[in-house]
């Protein structure tokens, strides 16, 4: 009997620039570390509401509001801060798979969902690494997938056949069709017990709210696969871009 359990970990790593200033005079601010000259100085700013409307404003800037051309976006003025105010998230829907007993020849699979919002900047990244192969306390393994012919950590490749053994995931959904083409395209997982980096699978460019993609996970085993209890830990990093 083989009995595969996987964890997971969750890790959002994020980058914030903070700069104080002790005195402020008129349009220039200083501090130890800093010396910012403000090219004006607004009457006032902020958001307002009443029951039949919301508004936010910059008044006194010379020339507040939202100016395009290629390549660049400005927003120029205080209202536009609350553009930004929704907080970064990554969830992961099940941290807990359990495959129960597999049978030879015979794929199984699980599946949980990871749902990110990424509200400012360039979007995000998602990536991941397990801390080793599915493995028993005796060290037995079940090797990372290869897929039909041929994938690898950072390439995923078709993998249906029977007799085409491993472990590997899929990822369907919200920034991921760079990396797997459709359900039927796995890789096997980076890790660490082969001094692997982490390796992105999910991404996208822009602002985003709650975008979601399934993850599956797949394993197959052959009938010389020894019996035991299979675990290992993945851990899944989300990392917004600025």
């Amino acid at each position: 009997m083989k009995i595969v359990k996987i964890f997971f970990l969750i890790l959002c790593l994020f980058i914030i620039y903070h700069l104080t200033s002790n005195i402020s005079l008129a349009q220039t601010f200083d501090s130890a570390s800093y010396h910012i000259d403000w090219g004006n100085f607004n009457m006032t700013s902020g958001k307002k509401s009443s029951t039949n409307y919301q508004l936010t404003d910059t008044v006194g800037q010379n020339a507040p509001g939202k100016f395009t051309s290629t390549g660049y976006v400005v927003k120029a003025g205080f209202q536009y801060i609350y553009d930004n105010m929704a907080q970064f998230s990554f969830v992961i829907s099940d941290l807990d798979l359990d495959f129960g007993s597999l049978s030879p020849n015979i794929g199984s699979t699980q599946s949980n969902t990871v749902t990110i919002t990424s509200p400012s900047g360039h979007g995000y990244e998602i990536l991941a690494i397990a801390n080793h192969p599915l493995q028993t306390i005796n060290s037995s393994t079940i090797p990372s997938t290869n897929c039909d012919t041929s994938c690898s950590i950072s390439n995923s490749g078709v993998w249906t056949q029977s007799t085409s053994y491993g472990f590997g995931f899929n990822a369907n959904g919200d920034g991921t069709p760079a990396y797997f083409t459709d359900s039927t395209y796995y890789r096997p997982f980076a890790n660490t017990s082969q001094n692997d980096q982490p390796v992105i699978f999910m991404s996208e460019d822009n602002a985003v709210a709650d975008h979601f993609a399934i993850i599956t996970y797949k394993i197959n085993i052959s009938a010389n696969q020894p019996a035991g209890t299979y675990q290992n830990l993945i851990n899944l990093i989300a990392i917004p871009k600025y």
